[in-house]
């Protein structure tokens, strides 16, 4: 005969475990918007891949931003797309930090400028991407890589 323990048991187990899953973080939000002379503009495009594959193409026709819904532990490249600008290229990296449970509630706010900046970007380096985020432990949101700026900009 069994004792209650170990009747009990493998219902705990299961319920812990399932607990555990559904507190785990399973998407960023970004609030993407693109700019022209630090002014939201219109009419432009926002690609999103990963491993390679397009994930989502979003046209936007107004100002305002578009809210992305991104999959946690995944690799992203965004592209910012506009008739007559150069494209925009972000890095997102979604892999949550081990024991980070949840992100800071408000979305992350992307603001991309399409206007070219020659001035403070190193000339060599004017096809790589603009910024890599990434979710910081500490401030449990997502953040641009402020040494990637640095080794990027004069």
């Amino acid at each position: 005969m069994k004792t209650i323990f170990q009747k009990l048991l493998p219902v705990g187990v299961l319920l812990i475990s399932s607990f555990c899953l559904k507190s785990q973080v399973n998407t960023v939000e970004i609030n993407a918007s693109a700019l022209i002379e630090d002014k939201a503009t219109d009419d432009y495009s926002i690609v999103v891949y990963s491993d390679g594959q397009l994930k989502d193409s979003i046209y936007n026709k107004k100002t305002k931003a578009v809210t992305l819904s991104l999959e946690s532990n995944t690799l992203y490249s965004v592209v910012f797309k506009k008739a007559n600008y150069p494209d925009k290229l972000v890095i997102v990296n979604t892999k949550i930090p081990t024991g980070l449970m949840e992100l800071a509630e408000d979305p992350f706010e992307l603001q991309i400028e399409l206007t070219p900046n020659t001035t403070t970007l190193k000339k060599d380096l004017y096809d790589y991407p603009v910024a890599i985020l990434q979710v910081n432990k500490k401030v449990k949101s997502l953040m641009a890589s402020e040494s990637y700026h640095k080794f990027t900009h004069n």
